[in-house]
């Protein structure tokens, strides 16, 4: 399916805290317009989920903190009242501090809309054919306790710290034990991983693997600084060093 994005200015900070009101205001501006659909919010690792009705055809509001974009699923743009709400989803999500806004194109009508608010194409991923080589992956800090897996210095794979219920496979690096201690209260932490808007490939499976094995070392050690940097001075003297 083609995409199209439109490049934001926000106009504040990331408020994820805001959420839950930004997700009431669009219930109310669909009530005003006669249609009673309830709104509710599902969160998920990096990202929530605003879901706009109750049945299997219902649209929904994807959206990511860690890349600070919302992404329009099962909305459309055909007609004037539907183009509304696509230029107040496009104020709120300005006004909440995305950096930017994808929707799909099914119409050319839709396709003309979006154009005429300055969006562009959104070029399709394809499939990474070479094997992963592991000097080319990196890790670097996204938003808050997000990190970004890069391959070749352009984006891969989005990771989200969670708790879990056992190690990972593979050895345990200092930075994960000392993770451990200071943010898990000793309970093991891993990633939760999913594939970045803005990577340019598809990923099989296997090179999947590859890409969270080779940046999972380096990836507790960008964590670890971000979880220091976080906290109060008397906290990090004992990790300085």
């Amino acid at each position: 399916m083609p995409w199209m994005e439109l490049s934001l200015n926000p106009l504040r900070d990331w408020d994820e805290e805001g959420l839950t009101d930004w997700a009431e205001a669009l219930g109310a501006f669909l009530t005003e317009r006669g249609k009673e659909i309830k709104t509710s919010l599902q969160l998920l690792p990096g990202y929530q989920i605003l879901r706009m009705g109750e049945e299997e055809e219902a649209g929904e509001l994807l959206i990511s903190s860690s890349e600070r974009l919302i992404v329009m699923m099962g909305l459309s743009v055909k007609n004037s009242a539907e183009r509304e709400f696509a230029e107040m989803v496009t104020r709120f999500a300005r006004q909440m501090g995305a950096m930017a806004l994808r929707a799909p194109i099914n119409y050319v009508a839709e396709k003309e809309f979006w154009r005429g608010l300055g969006a562009w194409d959104v070029q399709e991923p394809i499939l990474l054919r070479e094997e992963v080589q592991r000097e080319r992956v990196g890790v670097e800090p996204l938003y808050k306790q997000s990190l970004l897996v890069t391959y070749k210095d352009k984006p891969a794979l989005c990771l989200e710290p969670i708790f879990c219920t056992a190690r990972p496979n593979g050895p345990v690096s200092l930075a994960a034990r000392r993770l451990e201690k200071l943010f898990g209260g000793g309970r093991p932490i891993g990633f939760a991983s999913r594939v970045s808007a803005y990577s340019p490939w598809e990923f099989e499976r296997r090179k999947w693997d590859d890409l969270l094995a080779y940046s999972r070392l380096k990836a507790y050690e960008v964590l670890e600084q971000l979880i220091i940097q976080s906290l109060p001075m008397e906290y990090t003297a004992p990790f300085n060093g």
